[in-house]
């Protein structure tokens, strides 16, 4: 039991050292605006405005401590006056606009094109295919083994669901 009671006292005093000053927090800031450069541009697609009731924006990361030139790049979305990163497709079903549907071919293809440029990486194959009320966006295919988006709507056209899939079965 003692050594319990001294290893609670040893933690809380630890503790004490975490906290960060806002003297601290601001130096820490200072020092990560002269290491990394943020670029931002917005992303004006008319599929994107056509579709969705939300801005988007790449974020492309540029750290200047090295010199091999890497960087990285993300989408943030912000809706509602908050911003987030756009990560998966099935985040994207509830800033859908209420009147958007897929109600032919021509509307999957849009929304294949947004789910490319919100999703990078996603290539470039254009195979799309309904299935009952489902349409299914391939985006890579090698071999037998296909990946892309199960887009499901109800009856009306209207989106309900999107998810990404390795292995997609039609």
């Amino acid at each position: 039991m003692k050594y319990f009671f001294t290893l609670f006292i040893v933690l809380c005093f630890l503790e004490g050292f975490a906290q960060i000053t806002e003297k601290e927090n601001a130096a820490l800031d200072k020092l990560i605006e002269s290491k990394v450069e943020i670029e931002a541009d917005a992303l004006t697609s008319s599929v994107l405005q056509k579709m969705f009731d939300a801005e988007f924006f790449t974020l492309k990361r540029i750290p200047l401590y090295k010199s091999n030139g890497g960087f990285s790049e993300l989408v943030m979305m912000k809706h509602d006056g908050k911003m987030s990163e756009v990560e998966e497709a099935e985040n994207l079903v509830p800033i859908l606009k209420s009147d958007y549907k897929i109600a032919d071919e021509s509307n999957a293809r849009d929304m294949k094109k947004a789910l490319t440029l919100l999703l990078p990486g996603m290539g470039n194959n254009d195979k799309i295919i309904r299935k009952e009320n489902q349409w299914i966006l391939v985006c890579n295919e090698f071999f037998d083994d296909k990946e892309g988006f199960v887009v499901t709507t109800e009856n009306d056209g209207k989106v309900s669901n999107i998810e990404y899939s390795s292995n997609l079965e039609f």
